[in-house]
């Protein structure tokens, strides 16, 4: 854990919990408790805490973050949501697109982060996503979060690596979908079209401090949607799909079925 830097950086800049705490607007035990990771600041609050802790909001989130560094290659912009998603209790994520990061296996992974841009990306970028990407992980294996996720058939059938990453990958989404607080729905082609998929991806979060939030990405970064009404919208629009997927006793053999044909191509 990095958190103890935020301590280092109040005392460099001489400042006291309290002085920090004035200049955000919170309390001091607050500021204690971000300190100790035991809550983090919202991303309403950052831009002030930086600015009492004389940092820049990249340097903030790279203090929040429970991650390792990453070095020059990973883009800045997803290091808040990175930060939040270490401290979520649960999340509920729609995911069309690929299988959901948390669920990745390494060669997965790999073979996602390869695709990315037109012309390829450094070999040290695709391996410390990888790492990355597994240490996210950690919290989902351990049991720390309660993960509901829902998946498109696309993803389950669009080749991402060979066939035999295809089937590797979907054996282990199975098998993280039978963990206690993993939940894996899959919404067929018969789904037809909804509002969720018009939507695209997006994720819940919800943690021990504050109300939940919405992250939402696209091209050229993510962005947390806090409006209550807002992500009320987006909470109905993942209990629809929740509603058109396969049950989650259905979706696991459904996956493991969609396992065996990648498994027959090899």
């Amino acid at each position: 854990m990095r958190r103890h830097r935020l301590a280092d950086a109040r005392k460099a800049a001489g400042r006291t919990q309290e002085e920090i705490a004035e200049q955000v607007g919170v309390d001091r035990t607050t500021i204690g408790k971000w300190e100790r990771d035991e809550s983090t600041p919202q991303p309403g609050q950052r831009p002030a805490y930086a600015g009492a802790l004389g940092v820049t909001l990249s340097e903030l989130d790279a203090l929040l973050s429970s991650l390792p560094s990453t070095g020059n290659f990973y883009p800045e912009w997803p290091s808040t949501y990175l930060g939040m998603e270490q401290s979520a209790s649960e999340m509920r994520a729609h995911e069309p697109e690929v299988v959901y990061g948390l669920l990745q296996t390494p060669a997965y992974t790999e073979a996602v982060v390869r695709k990315v841009g037109v012309v390829g990306v450094p070999d040290a970028y695709v391996q410390r996503a990888v790492q990355q990407r597994r240490h996210r992980q950690q919290r989902v294996r351990d049991g720390s979060m309660t993960l509901d996720v829902i998946q498109s058939e696309q993803t389950l059938r669009v080749r991402v690596g060979t066939a035999a990453v295809m089937a590797e990958q979907l054996t282990a989404l199975a098998d993280l979908a039978e963990l206690q607080n993993v939940t894996v729905r899959v919404t067929t082609f018969d789904a037809g079209q909804h509002e969720a998929r018009r939507l695209d991806s997006f994720v819940i979060m919800f943690h021990q401090w504050g109300n939940p939030q919405v992250w939402v990405e696209g091209y050229g970064g993510g962005r947390f949607v806090t409006d209550a009404e807002e992500v009320s919208y987006f909470a109905a629009v993942f209990d629809q799909a929740a509603r058109l997927a396969l049950p989650p006793g259905e979706s696991v053999r459904f996956i493991r079925k969609l396992a065996s044909e990648w498994e027959s191509r090899q």
